[in-house]
């Protein structure tokens, strides 16, 4: 539901956004700077910390994309961030995702092929990574390069591939046709775990030998495969009406749990896999389910429901870090919407307007 969510909302808003890269906006990373105070080190106390070092982006697909910093504590609230400390530039159409390495985040905006390098700490632009890119989705980094799946066209999967990004010059230095839908992606003890499935169907983990960069195997999963999570030397698949356990030294299938929700005439489809700190979270329509990692039988009730009226936007974001649940409501994805913060009781802890379509949560940390 999610994944073709936003797929409808990138073919009805570009009737009325166009975001396009000139040449004007390539840049060449800086040259590394020493710390007068620590030249040595500059991670010792003297270095003085940028304003976001520590807290959560929410990122907002919009139209044009923003990004809106929430403090640790969560009193502090400032939107669209790059906005406002790059003289009112933009990361580009759709923002997608958010990835990290060392004290960069790239943020994926699919809807103008762009990759927008930021220092983490301070949102100021270092890079745009802007060529080799065909509508790009989820993205990792390890060893100085940036892995990041591409959709390519969207009437197959089979021109589906990762763009290998280096991270000195921020270019693509090459690209691997995967063979099927690609969408997000996690590494592994030097693998690529890359997820098969898009806009509802799809049922496979494409595994990647980074050194080689040759696929070394396919994990076939029940069919649409909505979110993984790799925890303990196993992979946890997601449907909408299975959760599948695969052990990833050999890729045998451990264990299948059945999820049953709503009615055999109208069934409601699990949605969101998170695991944190040995429970297993999921979503179903705009309710949030919790059970003990290792449990065989699902939760019957829910850890707490939230309301929304929005159409296509239930749960379009949904995270589990620090003892906290984080919710975003996409809206109407004109407007700018919410998101929710509970404690892992479920109490409501607060409630916050931020852009346009929320669709996940960052932790700075």
């Amino acid at each position: 539901m999610k994944k073709t969510t936003r797929f409808l909302a990138l073919i009805f808003c570009s009737v009325f956004f166009l975001v396009s890269c000139s040449d004007d906006d390539a840049f060449t990373p800086p040259e590394d700077s020493e710390n007068p105070e620590n030249p040595e080190n500059p991670e010792e106390p003297g270095e003085e910390e940028g304003k976001y070092a520590q807290g959560i982006f929410v990122l907002n697909e919009g139209g044009v994309g923003t990004v809106t910093y929430l403090s640790e504590d969560l009193e502090t609230v400032e939107q669209a961030i790059f906005q406002q400390n790059n003289n009112g530039e933009d990361i580009g159409a759709y923002a997608q995702s958010i990835f990290f390495e060392d004290d960069l985040a790239f943020i994926i905006s699919n809807g103008s092929n762009l990759i927008t390098v930021v220092n983490r700490d301070t949102f100021e632009l270092v890079a745009r990574i802007d060529s080799g890119l065909d509508v790009p989705y989820y993205g990792v980094a390890e060893n100085g390069k940036a892995y990041v799946t591409n959709l390519a066209s969207f009437d197959s999967g089979e021109d589906d591939y990762v763009a290998v990004i280096d991270l000195q010059s921020y270019e693509v230095e090459n690209t691997v046709t995967v063979g099927d839908y690609v969408a997000n992606i996690e590494e592994e003890n030097g693998k690529l775990y890359i997820q098969n499935s898009n806009y509802g169907s799809g049922g496979s983990v494409t595994v990647m030998n980074m050194a080689s960069m040759q696929i070394e195997n396919v994990i076939s999963t029940a069919d649409g495969l909505n979110s993984f999570e790799i925890e303990n030397g196993n992979l946890y698949a997601l449907t909408g009406t299975k959760l599948q356990t695969f052990n990833l030294s050999n890729t045998n299938l451990l264990n299948e749990m059945e999820l049953a929700y709503g009615t055999a005439e109208e069934p409601l489809l699990a949605n969101n896999l998170n695991i944190e700190d040995d429970q297993v979270y999921f979503t179903v329509e705009n309710s949030v389910y919790k059970f003990a990692l290792g449990e065989t039988n699902a939760p019957n009730e829910a850890l707490f429901s939230y309301e929304t009226s929005s159409a296509y936007g239930v749960m379009y974001g949904f995270e589990v870090e620090n003892n906290r649940i984080f919710v975003a409501d996409g809206g109407d994805f004109a407007s700018d919407s919410f998101v929710k913060i509970y404690d892992i009781e479920g109490n409501l802890i607060k409630t916050q307007e931020v852009g346009i379509a929320p669709n996940g949560f960052y932790f700075n940390e």
